[in-house]
C-alpha cells in the first residue's frame, strides 16, 4: 500500500480533494446547486475582478451526480497513467498547467473580447460560471498518450480526438445556452 501511495501522490491528492469536494457540495449524489456555483464556479469576468481562487476550486468540484463519478474515473484514469508513465511531478504540472491556460486563454482571448464588444453570446460565455478538472484530466491523457511509441501515440490520439468530438457534437442541444458555450 505505501509504494501505490508513493507511485500515486498527485492522483490519490486529487481524487481525495474531488471526493472531499463533492461531499461538501453534496454532488456525489446530486447537481451542484446554484449556491455552491457561484461560490466554487470560474468565469471568465472573474479575471476582472482578480477572483483567482476560482480558477482553483473549479477543478475539484463538478456538476455532480454521474458527471461526478465520471470525472473521478476520468482522473484516476489519465492523471494516474500519466503520473504512472512519467512522474508525479510532470502529471501534476501538466495538470495544472493545462487547466489553468485553458481557462486563461479561453477567458482572454475569447470570451472577454466578445464579451467587450457587446456580442450576446460572449456575454453569455464572460458571466457563464463552470466546474470541472476535464481540461486538466484531458491534458494529462494527451500527456500519457505522447509517451506512447510511433505509430500508437498517433493512433490513439486520433481515437481520442474522434472520440471527444462525437461526445462534443452529441451533447448538443442538451442544457442551456450559457452552460453548452462555456464548455
Amino acid at each position: 500500500m505505501k509504494a501505490f501511495i508513493k507511485r500515486f501522490p498527485f492522483t490519490l491528492t486529487m481524487l481525495c480533494l474531488l471526493t472531499l469536494a463533492a461531499f461538501l457540495t453534496n454532488t456525489h449524489s446530486g447537481p451542484l446547486s446554484t449556491q455552491w456555483l457561484d461560490r466554487v464556479g470560474f468565469a471568465p469576468i472573474d479575471l476582472l475582478a482578480l477572483d483567482l481562487g476560482r480558477i482553483f476550486t473549479s477543478a475539484v468540484v463538478t456538476s455532480g451526480g454521474v458527471v461526478f463519478w465520471e470525472a473521478l474515473a476520468m482522473v484516476a484514469f489519465a492523471v494516474g497513467l500519466a503520473e504512472w508513465r512519467t512522474s508525479s511531478r510532470r502529471a501534476a504540472l501538466t495538470f495544472w498547467g493545462v487547466h489553468l491556460l485553458t481557462l486563461i486563454l479561453a477567458s482572454v482571448v475569447i470570451a472577454l473580447p466578445l464579451h467587450w464588444s457587446g456580442i450576446t453570446v460572449g456575454s453569455l460565455v464572460a458571466l457563464s460560471r463552470d466546474v470541472g478538472p476535464s481540461a486538466g484530466y484531458f491534458g494529462a491523457l494527451g500527456l500519457a498518450v505522447a509517451t506512447l511509441k510511433r505509430p500508437w501515440h498517433w493512433i490513439v490520439g486520433a481515437a481520442i480526438f474522434a472520440a471527444l468530438t462525437f461526445a462534443m457534437l452529441a451533447i448538443g442541444g442538451h442544457g442551456s445556452l450559457g452552460m453548452e458555450l462555456s464548455a
